[in-house]
């Protein structure tokens, strides 16, 4: 059994992206006493990052907007796109229609902070009667903090503080909150999940720490899926830190921290970088994620995910770091699980990512692999905070993988067709020595046939003409992936974002449809990544070019195999310009 503080890691630490910066906004973050908030009225935070206000809770689904048909009062990120709340007030007393008109947030004067309609209240802070506050409400306010804690202050500092929502969180923990319990008064800082996407009301699981240590449970039935004492925090912090230091997302932005004196016991963790939008959620089905915004794809990024699962890293006992993949899906996830061990548990190669072990215990397949320190390659090429890929790193990553798949392709047992080459299925360790990985969609030939059909397809922007066409494929769907990734490795942008035909034009076109004209007229140079401010080798990039749309031929007997890319790359094998696929010619008109 993995010893529990491992689990504990495993639970708290994910793969964070980079978060756009924010902007000051000179608005209003206190509410004074006599002063209320309507439905249309908010505060906000003085570093304009949250928001409080009246909102209803919505989702997206296929069918469209779900939207709750209650209010709450809450916390929100400002400065994104997708509306994401860090706190909730009446949790389980939603404000209806009938009664939002007459509905206002203010401060009471027993110096509580209040929700009511009418007469009712709603809501309430609940805190202990002050004397000092009740009697000075001129100085008392109500304010807003730039780490989204709602303070009630009974004078103009902050140390002077009667109720905050950190010490009453939702199911989000924030940088700067604490995740603990009081020794004096064994008051706990409980966080409970949401009923669901709509209603934010308390759910079924709930994670505290007290004095017997940290507990995962269930309330209803009630049941402890995991508790685990302290004796080892220290370990486990120093732990946390390190694998923070590892990650390049991570590195030098989030400090994990432990406190234990004679007054408190808390965990908490602080931003070292204040532009990173970041948060910790209990989710509706009982996991702890920490989740963090990335502008670059402008969405809320986890560890990361294949085709049908979602990764996290993990430690064993012997402080190896470890990638564990949990396939989603009882059908689907079944067949991920086989492709993945029947193919790379079965070889290894140090172009293929290494499967460690796997655990297949009634509908659960989970698979562990070796951590890869610096990433995916779409990170290093496509966000903007990621390490620049120099070149000489670049042209031997192509290598690199060329290697990968001819091993696949003509050194195993059975032909393996990877199906699904790209950059966030091309692994990175310490020494940038790439690892394809991903083999849940690999498909195998025996060596008595050319041809296999399979259910299973790729990704759009990779994927091969005859595999669209629905025909039986060949190690050649993987020759034309490849040949895609080569030009995102040349020019450090998606193939599918939109360029200039020519200099005299305002037409645009995809990269690929723009690029094969500039090489059939010797202008390779222009192609080449502006990040690498003119340091590369033009004779690689020429190479590296020609490659690239010898790969991405309609036609596949016109493609190379592998072990060719392999010599031609190495500078042992010379190849002909390419024709104009006559796909990227149609595109060009």
């Amino acid at each position: 059994m993995i010893p529990q503080l491992y689990i504990f890691l495993g639970l708290l630490l994910f793969s964070l992206h980079g978060a756009p910066p924010y902007s000051a906004a000179a608005v209003n973050d206190t509410l004074l006493a006599g002063e209320s908030i309507a439905v249309s009225d908010k505060l906000m935070s003085r570093n304009g990052k949250f928001t409080l206000g009246f909102f209803q809770p919505s989702v997206v689904s296929k069918s469209g907007n779900i939207t709750s048909p209650n209010w709450y009062v809450g916390i929100w990120f400002s400065n994104i796109s997708e509306f994401t709340t860090v706190w909730v007030a009446n949790r389980d007393n939603p404000v209806t229609d009938l009664q939002l008109n007459q509905t206002r947030l203010k401060l009471s004067n027993d110096g509580n902070l209040v929700i009511s309609s009418n007469a009712s209240t709603i809501w309430s802070s609940a805190t202990v009667a002050n004397t000092t506050i009740a009697t000075t409400m001129n100085t008392t306010s109500v304010v807003l903090a730039n780490n989204g804690n709602l303070m009630i202050i009974g004078s103009s500092s902050t140390s002077n503080v009667s109720w905050q929502s950190f010490e009453h969180p939702a199911d989000v923990m924030l940088p700067g909150a604490k995740f603990g319990w009081n020794k004096a008064t064994g008051a706990t800082i409980k966080y409970f999940s949401k009923k669901n996407l709509i209603d934010p009301g308390l759910g079924l699981y709930y994670f505290q720490l007290d004095n017997t240590g940290i507990v995962l449970a269930r309330s209803n039935p009630a049941k402890t899926y995991w508790s685990w004492s302290s004796q080892q925090s220290s370990k486990a912090i120093s732990l946390l830190n390190q694998l923070m230091s590892i990650n390049p997302q991570t590195r030098g932005r989030i400090n994990m921290t432990y406190v234990d004196n004679n007054e408190e016991e808390y965990y908490a963790y602080i931003l070292l970088d204040e532009s990173l939008n970041v948060y910790g959620v209990l989710d509706i089905s009982g996991q702890l994620i920490i989740n963090v915004w990335s502008q670059d794809t402008r969405s809320w990024q986890q560890l990361g995910g294949g085709g049908f699962g979602s990764v996290s890293k993990g430690v064993l006992s012997d402080s190896t770091i470890i990638a564990v993949k949990k396939l989603d899906g009882a059908h689907q996830g079944e067949k991920q699980f086989r492709a993945e061990v029947s193919s790379i548990g079965l070889i290894q190669h140090i172009n293929l990512v290494k499967l460690i072990g796997f655990c297949c215990e009634g509908d659960k397949r989970l698979l562990v692999y070796e951590h890869m320190v610096n990433g995916s390659l779409d990170a290093h090429l496509f966000q903007s905070k990621a390490t620049i890929l120099n070149w000489t790193t670049r042209y031997n990553l192509a290598i690199g993988v060329a290697r990968g798949l001819s091993y696949l392709h003509q050194s195993c047992k059975e032909c393996i067709i990877h199906c699904d080459i790209k950059p966030e299925n091309i692994l990175l360790d310490a020494s940038f020595t790439p690892k394809i990985a991903d083999f849940g969609m690999a498909a195998f030939v025996g060596r008595n046939f050319s041809r296999v059909l399979t259910t299973f397809r790729g990704t759009v922007g990779y994927l091969a003409p005859e595999w669209i066409s629905g025909v039986a494929i060949t190690p050649k769907v993987d020759v034309y992936s490849f040949g895609m990734v080569l030009l995102e490795m040349l020019s450090g942008k998606r193939n599918s974002q939109k360029v200039c035909i020519d200099d005299n034009s305002n037409q645009v076109a995809p990269f690929p449809v723009t690029a094969i004209s500039k090489l059939l007229e010797g202008d390779v140079r222009s192609l080449v990544d502006p990040k690498l401010n003119g340091d590369f080798s033009l004779e690689e990039a020429e190479r590296l070019c020609k490659v690239a749309y010898w790969c991405i031929q309609d036609n596949e007997v016109d493609r190379p195999t592998m072990s060719e890319v392999v010599l031609v790359l190495e500078g042992l094998h010379n190849l002909d310009m390419p024709p104009m696929p006559r796909l990227l010619a149609a595109l060009a008109l």
